[in-house]
């Protein structure tokens, strides 16, 4: 009951950009929210290359049964400092929607982070 409650948008994007914005390869994170975005848990799912990291749909959702999860929100980082989604990105987002779907989960946002900007796959209908 602790847990704070993910309600300022822009506090979430500038404690991400500071937390990954500046690494030198990529990585995932996710945060796990109970009922009214109140935060379980935020942890590192993958850590990849200075191109890539791999996130796996399955593990996702086992993760997030685990935790009691109802809602998400992905983030990773671009180490270059352009935060444009690839479309090896909207696929795997996809994917990820498709399986959570499944299983009651919400998929509130896919952040991709550079030190400097953000892109929301929301936003501009990725989701």
């Amino acid at each position: 009951m602790a847990q704070p409650i993910v309600s300022a948008w822009q506090a979430l994007l500038d404690y991400y950009r500071a937390a990954m914005g500046h690494d030198k390869t990529e990585a995932s994170r996710i945060i796990f929210l109970e009922r009214k975005n109140r935060l379980i848990t935020d942890e590192v799912q993958q850590r990849g290359t200075i191109d890539h990291t791999p996130v796996y749909p399955r593990e996702v959702v086992k993760r997030a049964l685990e935790l009691g999860t109802t809602a998400l929100v992905l983030v990773h980082n671009h180490p270059p400092s352009d935060a444009t989604p690839s479309q090896a990105d909207i696929d795997q987002t996809k994917l990820i929607v498709a399986a959570a779907d499944l299983l009651g989960i919400v998929l509130h946002d896919l952040l991709s982070m550079t030190r400097s900007k953000e892109a929301s796959f929301r936003t501009p209908g990725l989701l």
